[in-house]
């Protein structure tokens, strides 16, 4: 998905390039979705020209990566706070929102939200001012590097998500807290089925649902309870891991997007330099990311596996 049109030379960054790639791996369906908007397509007006990156990993089925993927960045132009500029906010408030249409989905037409969800990892990037803001839950990633003007040699990598799993300690005392345990199974540590703490659907492990005396819709809910149902808080959190910079406009960037597929078979490093040294063959946004999860769709039982790659230059550089 090469970016043709100019942008104003009023921003700070240009987006050169930006594009996606996924393979279904071993896996007997494809749970993974990406949304890219550009924006001239970004759903409402703001004084600055916003992009949208995001990356929804399924489980349990493809519905909640899905639904998100067609409609998170349209609750989010809907946030007030965007038009303020606070996107850290508005980003969490957008995420809140889409587990309420989500719930509204399980209330009316389908028990499907309560026993699948998704991971997510999204950027929001204001090309005008060069403000970048990431917000994930669960296990998919975000990683930043910087591109030496002469050379594309990359530098300063950086992940700019955190991995929310059951066994890291703030976390469990947080399930704990709401009245849920943490349990390991087979060497993996879960919350009920799940060996993530923060994702979208999954509403089985949040409040109302969890809370609801239909053992039917929450079997696996109860048996991550240790309360009763009127104590119950959300075992399982929507609240993201939000994190922001700002991009400069004499400088050079490549921002990486990952669902657990393609981040769990290589580190950080590893894949930034893979990315580059393909870049510098000449080679395209949408052709390095399906290069990128290609290469662990040949692996033994190998995930689904979805990349992002976006080429950021600042406007000087």
């Amino acid at each position: 998905m090469l970016r043709n049109t100019l942008m104003s030379t009023s921003d700070a960054l240009v987006l050169f390039d930006v594009g996606a790639g996924q393979v279904q791996g071993s896996r007997k369906s494809q749970e993974d979705r990406y949304t890219i908007i550009l924006p001239e397509h970004f759903p409402t007006k703001t004084d600055g020209n916003l992009a949208f990156f995001a990356i929804y990993d399924g489980h349990g089925s493809s519905l909640v990566a899905d639904h998100a993927s067609k409609n998170l960045h349209n609750l989010l132009a809907q946030r007030p706070e965007l038009q303020r500029g606070d996107y850290d906010a508005a980003m969490k408030a957008a995420l809140a929102d889409e587990d309420g249409v989500l719930l509204e989905n399980f209330m009316r037409e389908s028990v499907e939200p309560a026993v699948s969800g998704s991971t997510v990892a999204v950027c929001l990037i204001n090309l005008t001012t060069g403000e970048l803001v990431v917000s994930n839950l669960g296990d998919s990633h975000v990683i930043l590097a910087e591109r030496d003007p002469k050379t594309e040699y990359p530098y300063h990598i950086r992940r700019l998500t955190q991995a929310h799993k059951p066994e890291v300690p703030s976390e469990e005392a947080r399930i704990r807290e709401a009245g849920g345990t943490v349990e390991k199974r087979n060497g993996i540590t879960r919350l009920g089925s799940l060996n993530m703490s923060r994702a979208l659907g999954d509403l089985q492990y949040k409040n109302p649902v969890n809370a609801v005396e239909d053992q039917n819709l929450t079997t696996r809910a109860r048996r991550a309870s240790s309360s009763s149902a009127s104590v119950c808080g959300n075992f399982l959190s929507n609240d993201p891991f939000t994190s922001r910079r700002i991009l400069q406009s004499n400088r050079r960037y490549l921002l990486v997007i990952v669902s657990d597929g393609v981040s769990d078979l290589t580190d950080d490093t590893a894949l930034i330099q893979h990315v580059m040294k393909l870049s510098m063959r000449g080679m395209r946004a949408n052709d390095i990311a399906q290069e990128v999860v290609s290469s662990t769709a040949s692996r033994p039982k190998s995930d689904n596996a979805t990349c992002v790659v976006a080429m950021l230059d600042g406007q000087y550089s």
